[in-house]
């Protein structure tokens, strides 16, 4: 095993700055309720960004410097799911400019930076998108039911991510470059199409391994996390493009809109119970060793408490506004051990290890005589 920053930087890094932004989203929405809040969201966006920068470079490096470790992970069938997470959290950073930023940003760069990130974001989906799933297709062997969890669906939920920062995008180009709206629109509508149809295709998949197998190894368990997430993106999804129609002068059907989203949230009440009946029985079995998966616990549900949110706005009441603070608080309880683990995990190299493309051959023995 080796120690290189750079060579064994593993595609999931980008999800410390998904599950970080969205955290500082959901702060700052609770900044008229909770006045503290607004600063927790500001500190968070601005780790966001710091990580995001000093992620980037070492990225870009590694695809061009060593691109032989790059290609190893795009053909290994767990670690190839998640490079898709650089445009996520691409996207996640735009949405800390929208949301937070944009109260101090001069007003005209914020549109050109959200632009330049949502483009970013929609090339590396999209790119990884297809050669996820075309991969899928061409393996001449049955995947190995240990490789098959719900990493297969990052790619369908990165495509609905994307209109986390899509949806806030087209509202400004409304106003500001109205050329742009109808087309921003359209590429949102089908990247949503692309992530909701591939996530009921490959979650029947997964459905499917988990009836005829024993569950995934415990290092995979967070990876269930990530269904959580396809709830919450397809609850702001839906309503945020409706209200979006109705802007463009497209069609109305807010009331229908609302209804779907509902029942759509209404459904995480079993992802979640059911993630945790998995992690307790994981936990009386020796534990869940933690690994940059555990992130996948984090971004998930980041989107499902930014939906619960906007359900508590829509419909009001104890039941829907205790839940959204019942799980900011869970979600920032993991957050916090998860980020504090991964600090750990740099400082003593470990998320850094990897084996090497070629063992060291070994040294000549001397001949004797």
């Amino acid at each position: 095993m080796e120690y290189h920053p750079i060579k064994h930087l593993a595609p999931g890094w980008f999800a410390v700055v998904m599950g970080t932004g969205g955290l500082a989203n959901i702060f700052y929405n609770w900044r008229f309720d909770f006045a503290p809040a607004a600063g927790a969201g500001v500190f968070l966006a601005g780790l966001t960004a710091g990580i995001y920068i000093l992620l980037a470079g070492p990225w870009l490096t590694r695809w061009l410097r060593y691109f032989g470790y790059v290609r190893r992970d795009l053909h290994h069938p767990v670690t190839v799911n998640f490079f898709v997470m650089a445009g996520v959290g691409t996207a996640i950073v735009g949405t800390n400019i929208s949301a937070i930023w944009s109260r101090w940003l001069p007003s005209a760069c914020v549109y050109p930076l959200m632009l330049a990130l949502w483009l970013i974001a929609c090339f590396i989906v999209t790119a990884f998108t297809f050669y996820t799933t075309f991969r899928l297709m061409r393996a001449e062997d049955p995947p190995d039911p240990a490789a098959v969890n719900f990493s297969w669906i990052m790619a369908p939920v990165a495509n609905m991510a994307l209109l986390l920062l899509g949806n806030p995008l087209l509202i400004l180009a409304v106003t500001r470059h109205p050329g742009h709206a109808a087309p921003i629109f359209i590429l949102n509508a089908i990247f949503f199409g692309i992530g909701f149809f591939l996530f009921i295709f490959l979650s029947s998949v997964i459905f499917a391994r988990l009836a005829q197998y024993a569950l995934p190894p415990a290092a995979a368990t967070p990876t269930f996390g990530i269904f959580l997430g396809a709830a919450g993106l397809a609850v702001n999804a839906i309503v945020a493009m409706g209200e979006n129609a109705e802007a463009l002068g497209f069609f109305t059907a807010m009331p229908l809109l609302y209804f779907i989203s509902l029942t759509i949230w209404g459904f995480g009440f079993w992802i979640i119970g059911i993630i945790i009946i998995i992690c307790l029985h994981r936990l009386r079995r020796g534990g869940i060793p933690f690994s940059l998966a555990w992130w996948a616990f984090i971004f998930p549900l980041a989107a499902y408490t930014v939906a619960s949110q906007k359900i508590a706005a829509w419909y009001g009441g104890p039941l829907t506004t205790g839940w959204a603070i019942l799980l900011t608080a869970l979600l920032t309880l993991l957050w916090l051990y998860t980020f504090g683990q991964t600090l750990r995990g740099v400082l003593d190299k470990s998320l850094f290890t990897g084996a090497p493309l070629r063992a060291p051959e070994p040294a000549s023995m001397p001949r004797s005589g």
